[in-house]
């Protein structure tokens, strides 16, 4: 079973929907790449917000204003510029076109069953 298609292989549409039922749980970066969130949306964000922004988990942490104490993922998002997704939504402050374009692939395949963004 070492060639089995999972959650920490890349993603790949058609063997996700050959393996995965009412499972979706991916980051959409800026140029539209889909991942799984491994571990979590919210840790696969800190990892993608550091190595954007440069800076450890500590100073990333440190930098996280107040109003967002009790609601990290939305500024983790900000900062990373992800998209996290599930099977009925999706958050990302300001969605690029490739991100819309992804999730719009992922709603056509019958992945994603929420809304889509508002385009710009």
């Amino acid at each position: 079973m070492k060639n089995r298609y999972n959650i920490y292989c890349g993603f790949d549409m058609e063997k996700h929907k050959q393996t995965y039922i009412n499972y979706l749980e991916v980051m959409i970066d800026t140029d539209g790449k889909i991942n799984y969130a491994i571990p979590s949306h919210q840790e696969y964000a800190i990892k993608s917000a550091c190595n954007k922004l440069g800076v450890s988990r500590d100073e990333l942490s440190a930098m996280t204003p107040p109003d967002f104490y009790f609601d990290w993922l939305t500024w983790l998002l900000m900062q990373s510029g992800e998209m996290a997704v599930w099977n009925d939504q999706y958050m990302c402050p300001n969605p690029t076109r490739a991100q819309y374009a992804a999730l719009r692939r992922l709603k056509l395949a019958g992945l994603y069953r929420g809304r889509l963004p508002e385009r710009k």
